[in-house]
């Protein structure tokens, strides 16, 4: 008979199977049995859920149903919503903590905006820590397995007296990482975990229970490896060829390129080059020849030559470009797992969790009110974040970016939860939750000395008659590493900094009532209103030229952050960055209803529920120069609704557990980047503005089937299976080429993460030894369909990017020795046995860093 699962996904105990909603829980001996370590194995194991790892470590874009978001920034919220103990994390940075003392980990498919509340219009991630119990226990884990996987995890739970308890956890989890990256002569993507967790239980009588925890998940990591892959096009290699000279000078030499060229080669980063002096009749050479042979005039505003090079990467030096498809070329010829990315990449994430949770509970009736519990949740959680990443992967030093290499530099993460809950059964009818929720979040980028500056002389800084100008030290924030030399690139973007404080205070009410119409039918009803405040202050600025350098005597090594000054003016301001200042309020009220049949072996379920995600900010708008602009920085929540029918059922003894959903979700307001009409220039110069608005609907139609069973003596299967279609129902965007007209976009695909299907299952054996021991193996297998990472595809012609993945399937293996008489097991185990090559994340694929576009394969085959 399998064995009973009990959830809080409705912020009271129940069993899995009695709850009309769809989802999903992964109990501590079930990541045991799967050798799941990890919260992202997750999604090998549960229908309908994606986490990615993007070409940032310690970013995760995690999908539930198709919605979710990648972006690493504080402004963007997440439509999956994670909660570990109660406490809302509410960012793709940091949330993909360690499994170590987990007593289960519980997937809420569809929107949960009335007792989970906003942000989890996609669903909701909800992780349950393990709590002291009355007995002593203790455990402890080894494992190794390929690229230097080392991992120990201990935990003891001790009985300090008849009400008190207390249980400590530890875990180092490390390895080398299974890249080599060929310029810096390693093994290249290293891990180094360490996880702490202790709590204390009181229970002085029946009816109190006071719960006190902490964790604590420290990260010292290399950052994402991944590689670059060559894409130039026939026409880019010609212009290469093409020897420039200015008055007889050879300003660019020509340049050979022997590797393969593409009829779908990528663009370049960045406009040509200017050749001649303003307002001279310089004689401008190409090949020897006038530029007018190769239909190349001069500008009739400054007499210059516009001549087309590589954009930003070949402004470094002649044959940067080519040096770079060169690389790209060598580490793909070497081997999938091969880099050249010429920077130290690193990763220091910090997360520490502090709970307390106090609960009463009447132990029977009061008041007219059966099984009354209150409780009170209060918590805190900081996440500390200092990275630095080579973002093209090659040995060409023209794009990285991270926390700035100064004191006290990072991004600090603070949120406050707090929380009143009273469930009670009314009468033998009725059973209801109420609840009261307080959050803050507090996200402190740099908000330091060149912030405070800016605000401080605002008004010196943004005349530009003033001439005024005062250096900064970065406390935080990011630096954008771009095209860093021994000398500012003229004509190229600069290295620059951003420094900003995004805060966000949320309240909200809610209520739950769960009524049984009959013995037959039970009808569910809820709401919650939520009161949202938002508020952000940024700037950027451009660092000041030729001290962002490598090469100079006293230049940081190139495997390094450069080190520039910072100089806040208008012109750093103003002419390379933006500075803004606003806050928004947003106010929402999610409903949902469920009907529930009842049958001897189950149920069936219709359910209605909303959800919606919080509005967010244009940070990157010139308001200062544009005031025009100002009514753009803000957009507004999104929306879905989600329609299901679903089936629960438990059936052959107990030997088989059914569960099944057929959805449809009407997503609205939907936040996308579009083009907006500036053709009468109120917004500046530009002809079309790219901005995030509430520009799209969309279609989301899917099932989940769940099958777990125990169909002869000691066998055991598992089956999973997901379906996902998105489709654009309206997306329509401003046309610059036709002012009059709009595209209509609905027709695209969306990037979602998410593949159309995906299947899992599971078999395993218990084998009886003749010593008593048992020997069970487990063969176990993921699939997917084919997914491309690249949205706003042409889906009428079934147009793919290069970051088109065809669907792969991985196969792991178990076999788990237990004696008779012993507490202990021992496990041999391997994960995607076949060696399987697939690509875990892949960007850049429609457009990106002169020819080239970045990928990064999942992890090879793996044994321990």
């Amino acid at each position: 008979m399998l064995e009973e699962v009990v959830v809080t996904a409705r912020r009271r105990e129940e069993s899995l199977q009695d709850l009309p909603l769809s989802v999903s829980a992964i109990t501590a001996d079930a990541m045991q049995a799967q050798g799941i370590y990890d919260i992202m194995d997750i999604t090998d194991h549960v229908p309908n859920v994606n986490f990615t790892n993007t070409g940032r470590r310690g970013v995760t874009a995690i999908f539930i149903r198709g919605i979710g978001n990648d972006s690493p920034g504080h402004l963007q919220p997440v439509g999956a919503g994670t909660y570990i103990d109660g406490h809302y994390l509410p960012n793709t940075v940091g949330n993909m903590l360690n499994t170590v003392d987990i007593e289960r980990i519980e997937v809420l498919r569809g929107p949960q905006g009335t007792l989970f509340g906003k942000n989890t219009t996609g669903g909701a991630i909800n992780i349950v820590s393990a709590k002291p119990g009355p007995e002593f226990e203790a455990s402890a884990l080894a494992r190794a397995a390929s690229y230097g996987q080392l991992d120990v995890r201990g935990m003891v739970n001790i009985p300090l007296s008849d009400s008190v308890a207390a249980r400590f956890s530890y875990a180092n989890e490390s390895s080398d990482g299974y890249y080599y990256n060929r310029t810096l002569e390693s093994d290249w993507g290293a891990t180094d975990v360490n996880a702490f967790s202790a709590a204390l239980r009181f229970t002085p009588d029946d009816n109190w229970t006071v719960d006190l925890g902490f964790r604590g998940n420290y990260q010292d990591d290399h950052n994402a490896p991944g590689q670059c892959r060559a894409r130039p096009s026939q026409g880019q290699v010609n212009n290469f060829s093409r020897t420039v000279a200015v008055n007889g000078e050879v300003i660019h030499p020509g340049q050979t390129y022997n590797g393969p060229v593409y009829d779908d080669g990528i663009g370049q980063w960045g406009g040509g080059h200017w050749f001649g002096g303003r307002g001279a009749n310089d004689v401008v050479t190409i090949n020897g020849l006038p530029p007018e042979e190769f239909g190349i005039n001069r500008h009739p505003g400054h007499t210059r030559y516009r001549i087309n090079f590589g954009g930003h990467v070949e402004r470094l030096y002649p044959g940067a470009v080519i040096d770079l498809w060169n690389a790209c070329n060598t580490d793909n010829a070497m081997g999938d797992f091969v880099t050249s990315s010429e920077k130290a990449s690193m990763l220091e994430l910090d997360n520490e969790n502090v709970n307390a949770t106090i609960q009463w509970d009447s132990a029977g009736e009061i008041g007219g009110l059966d099984n009354l519990n209150i409780k009170v949740i209060a918590s805190n959680h900081v996440t500390d974040y200092n990275y630095f990443q080579d973002r093209d992967y090659s040995s060409t030093p023209m794009d990285a970016i991270g926390t700035p290499p100064f004191p006290g530099r990072g991004t600090v993460r603070t949120t406050t939860n707090f929380e009143v809950l009273f469930t009670a059964v009314a009468n033998d009818r009725v059973d209801f939750v109420l609840g009261a929720h307080l959050f803050d979040d507090d996200a402190e980028t740099g908000g330091g000395d060149c912030l405070r500056k800016t605000r401080e002389n605002f008004a010196a800084l943004s005349d530009p008659d003033s001439g005024f100008s005062i250096a900064c030290m970065p406390d935080g924030g990011t630096q954008f590493d771009w095209l860093s030399s021994p000398r500012h690139i003229p004509g190229g973007p600069y290295p620059a900094g951003m420094s900003g404080v995004i805060q966000t205070e949320s309240q909200a009410l809610f209520g739950h009532a769960t009524i049984a119409l009959s013995d037959a039918w039970t009808l569910d009803v809820g709401a919650r209103w939520t009161d949202e405040d938002r508020y952000f202050n940024l700037v950027e600025l451009e660092t000041v030229p030729e001290t962002c350098s490598f090469g100079l005597p006293g230049d940081p090594p190139r495997s390094s952050f450069c080190t520039p000054d910072y100089v806040l003016s208008f012109g750093s301001i103003f002419d390379g960055g933006f500075y803004n200042d606003t806050s928004a309020n947003f106010s929402e009220t999610t409903p949902m209803i469920s009907l529930t049949r009842n049958i001897d072996e189950g149920m069936f379920y219709l359910l209605y529920s909303e959800g919606f995600l919080s509005g967010a900010f244009n940070d990157e708008l010139n308001t200062t120069l544009v005031p025009q602009l100002i009514p753009l920085l803000t957009y507004n929540p999104e929306h879905v609704a989600n329609y299901e029918i679903g089936y629960k059922g438990t059936l052959a003894d107990g030997r088989v557990r059914i569960a099944g959903d057929l959805f449809w979700m009407d997503y609205t307001d939907k936040q996308e980047q579009v083009n907006i009409d500036n053709s009468d220039g109120r917004f500046g110069g530009d002809p079309a503005l790219n901005i995030v608005t509430n520009a799209a609907t969309v279609d989301i139609i899917g099932i989940e089937f769940e099958l777990r069973a125990t169909p002869w003596d000691g066998g055991f299967i598992s089956l999973d299976v997901g379906r996902l279609e998105a489709t654009y129902g309206k997306y329509e965007s401003f046309d610059p080429d036709n002012p009059d007209a709009l595209i209509d976009n609905s027709l695209l695909s969306i990037a979602d993460y998410s593949p159309e299907w995906t299947i899992n299952a599971t078999v395993e054996h218990v084998f009886q030894m003749g010593n008593g021991g048992t020997l069970t193996p487990m063969l176990g297998m993921y699939w997917q369909d084919d997914y491309d990472f690249a949205g706003g595809l042409d889906t009428t012609t079934n147009e793919r990017s290069l970051c088109f993945t065809p669907a792969y399937a991985k196969f792991r293996a178990r076999a788990t020795y237990a004696p008779a008489d012993g507490n202990w097991t021992a496990s041999l185990y391997g994960q995607n046995i076949t060696d399987e090559r697939y690509n875990e994340w892949c960007g850049g694929a429609t457009g990106n860093r002169s020819g080239v576009y970045f990928y990064r394969y999942g992890r090879p085959d793996t044994w321990g």
